[in-house]
């Protein structure tokens, strides 16, 4: 363990106490025979070409195997390097997003020398994920170099990793990332997920162990079982027997040298990992010591998607676990410490996620497996049904999995929806949410829950509740995105007990901000809440900007409010911005405001800024920001160009400024093409004015309405419950009309979800 001591250095004693275990499991595991894959990640180490790598392969392989076992021969082999291991593991209760985003933040800070000034950031999820980016996106220190390592993607609970690690190129900082793949997760499934379609990596591939493979893994396995890898009929029967599996070689190496099975006995074994726990069942029913504990603990974890405290154990079968003891006994025993780990304290689960579900899928016929799913279940009910301890970890990231897998589906609707009055009745509350918030710190866990429940009432067509999912979703994302601005609001509307801010001191704040894009959303909040602010001072702000597109979208909220002099100054800032979409946005918001010499002038450049630009989402979003401004015949081409470019727009201000420009001025024919572009605008204010312009033609513009609407309803409810509401009210026509043809109270039904959201989230 002492090569990896500088991995787990700069890790606090909780977060170092769950990596620990997993490196010292996979450290002391028969390791052998990919020579070939580790010199594939060396050369990968190696190569200025690739900053990313992807390892996918299926599970039991040996992912986390290779890394744990790379990752030392690079420290030892290259100590330059500063490694950075960040496992996702379910097994190691590493999965969680607020645990597996603390162990990569924490490390990049102490990379970066910012260990002192991390401490005091915000360590919410949605915060370590802005403090991730920017560590990645940050120059490496002097002479640096760094290795970070995040595996087991697909083991996130609760919550998806994304592009997390989407980082631009610079030399010394090498990323790799391994998921399982699986039937509906590709290579190129996450690839598109960690958002590396377009970037430079290696693929990495693992597979099973050939017959040279398995020789040497034998050659590793110790003085024992040494010698047979120079037998080549042993090596032909250990190769049947295990397949090739890893996981199935590593079974049959330990019960070879603990004596379980013999070399002789290879020869008669049957092939695969299943035959194997078929035959260690077998042994266990014939030990007069394989007690009903044992039986039940092996059930239990099998079942369980997680691993089990001993709480959870003695909650679910308080009739056989009576004493915790009970529980250490099963685990001990030598059979079962095989295939059973303890992690963390009495907490229990299966060595590996394939031993589970084979033994599973294997052992137990689908009635028994129902029985032990509906036992789970029934672990959740009697929480759910008294809500007055805390929430068991087991419960709050797997009864909903459960609900799901069992088809309860009203059941989830009722526990993922219903909204009730608190304990004093004062205030209304959505249980699940408050009890994952509680304990986790943030939403996503339960927006995951909500999200599965969403997918299945689109997938039925059910209206209700995909509005009711919508409303939800929209007013817990709109409480949490946009909490700082409000937040500067009431500090110069309201005050605290020792007074109100002033505007010039909200300013001053915001000037030190080191997060541009929140520079120009405080700005903003302030303006659109009448707060009269000193406008020298405010263009100084927004003049200091670092982000030029920041700096553009301050200077257009800005724009209706500076006097002629400070007009002057915004247009020169204006137009020595060197980025052509931001230069040619702010000309075009500061148009509408300047004296006609100007106006002139500025539009003039504006058009010839957005003629040179090659990219046709930023010339078109510059044509649709400077079209209302057009005299004929000039807006005619301005906005038939732009429409033509608009459906490869990717930036949503843009798009949405095009849409608001063109929506009143197309012709019928073009109205559907501009409600695709529309129904993706993430800005309310944007949005919200697109769809307005574009709702009293929907009905002549949709095609499949029912689907289009179902798509429009789930993206406009990501950016927030006000917006959300001003867009429904755009829609109504549509919703009055799609509840008629499909028969039901959809009008209804938005009333209660906004009456009952507005009581829980206000």
């Amino acid at each position: 363990m002492a090569i990896y001591q500088e991995i787990l250095r700069p890790l606090p004693v909780r977060l170092s106490a769950l990596v620990r275990p997993l490196i010292e499991h996979y450290a002391a595991d028969v390791f052998g025979g990919r020579d070939a894959e580790l010199a594939a990640l060396d050369a990968f180490l190696a190569d200025p070409r690739y900053p990313f790598g992807l390892l996918v392969a299926p599970t039991g392989i040996g992912k986390t195997a290779l890394l744990v076992r790379w990752i030392a021969r690079v420290q030892q082999q290259h100590p330059q390097w500063r490694i950075i291991f960040a496992p996702i593991s379910i097994r190691y209760q590493t999965a969680s997003e607020q645990t597996a985003l603390s162990l990569l933040a924490q490390s990049l800070a102490d990379l970066h020398d910012d260990l002192e000034q991390f401490r005091n950031y915000d360590q919410s999820p949605t915060s370590l994920r802005a403090l991730i980016a920017d560590y990645l996106r940050r120059p490496l220190p002097s002479s640096a170099q760094a290795l970070v390592v995040l595996d087991g993607i697909d083991e996130a609970v609760g919550w998806t990793v994304g592009p997390l690690c989407v980082a631009p190129p610079q030399t010394g900082l090498k990323i790799v990332v391994s998921a399982r793949q699986r039937a509906n997760a590709t290579r190129e499934d996450w690839l598109h997920h960690l958002g590396w379609n377009a970037a430079a990596v290696q693929h990495l591939d693992l597979h099973a162990l050939a017959k040279p493979a398995i020789a040497a893994l034998l050659r590793q396995s110790g003085p024992a079982l040494a010698p047979f890898a120079d037998d080549p009929a042993f090596v032909e029967q250990f190769y049947r027997v295990s397949e090739g599996d890893p996981l199935t070689a590593n079974l049959l190496i330990k019960a070879l040298i603990s004596g379980q099975i013999t070399p002789e006995s290879m020869t008669r074994r049957p092939p695969g990992l299943e035959a194997f726990l078929k035959d260690w069942v077998e042994t266990l029913r014939q030990r007069r010591q394989a007690s009903r504990t044992i039986r039940e603990l092996l059930a239990l974890c099998a079942a369980a998607y997680g691993p089990l405290t001993a709480d959870d154990l003695q909650a679910l079968a308080p009739e056989v676990f009576g004493e915790q003891s009970d529980i250490v006994d099963a685990v001990s025993d030598d059979q079962v410490a095989r295939f059973i780990i303890t992690v963390g304290e009495h907490t229990y689960v299966f060595s590996h996620q394939r031993l589970r579900e084979v033994f599973l899928e294997q052992i137990y016929p689908p009635k028994d497996r129902e029985r032990l799913q509906q036992r789970l279940i029934a672990y959740g009910e009697a929480w759910y049904a008294d809500r007055r301890q805390p929430l068991p970890d087991y419960l709050r990231q797997f009864w909903v999995a459960h609900l799901v897998a069992a088809g309860q589906w009203e059941r989830v609707r009722q526990v993922v929806t219903e909204i009730v009055p608190d304990a004093d009745g004062q205030h209304f509350i959505q249980p699940w949410q408050a009890a994952r918030h509680a304990a986790e710190g943030s939403d996503t866990g339960y927006l995951s829950d909500l999200d599965v429940l969403w997918r299945h009432a689109e997938e039925q067509g059910d209206l209700g509740l995909m509005l009711r999912c919508a409303l939800i979703a929209a007013s817990l994302r709109s409480r949490a995105g946009n909490l700082f601005p409000e937040l500067l609001v009431q500090l110069v509307t309201t005050g605290t007990t020792a007074g109100k801010w002033s505007a010039a001191a909200a300013l001053e704040h915001v000037a030190q901000m080191p997060d541009a894009a929140k520079q120009a959303a405080c700005l903003e909040a302030l303006v659109e809440h009448g707060i009269a602010l000193p406008w020298e001072r405010a263009l100084e702000v927004a003049q200091a900007i670092a982000d030029e597109e920041a700096r553009a979208a301050a200077l257009e909220v800005l724009a209706p409010h500076l006097p002629p002099p400070l007009l002057d100054a915004a247009l020169q800032t204006a137009a020595a911005l060197a980025d052509e979409e931001a230069r040619v946005w702010a000309l075009g918001a500061l148009a509408p405001h300047l004296s006609e010499p100007q106006r002139t002038q500025a539009l003039t450049a504006a058009l010839q800024a957005a003629a040179a630009i090659d990219w046709e989402w930023a010339r078109a979003a510059a044509l649709g920001a400077l079209a209302p401004h057009l005299s004929e015949p000039r807006q005619t081409q301005a906005l038939t160009a732009a429409l033509q470019a608009a459906a490869a727009i990717a930036e949503e201000r843009h798009r949405a400024a095009a849409l608001v420009a063109l929506a009143p001025h197309l012709p019928p024919a073009l109205l559907d093409q501009a409600l695709q572009a529309a129904d993706a605008l993430a800005k309310e204010w944007h949005r919200a004015a697109a769809l307005g312009a574009l709702a009293p033609r929907l009905a002549e513009a949709c095609g499949d309405a029912a689907g289009l609407f179902a798509e429009t309803l789930r993206r406009l409810a990501r950016h927030g419950r006000p917006a959300l509401l001003r867009d429904l009210t755009a829609l109504a026509p549509w919703i009055v009309a799609l509840g008629e043809r499909s028969g039901q109270p959809a009008v209804a039904a938005l009333a209660q979800a906004i009456v009952e959201t507005g009581q829980c989230w206000g």
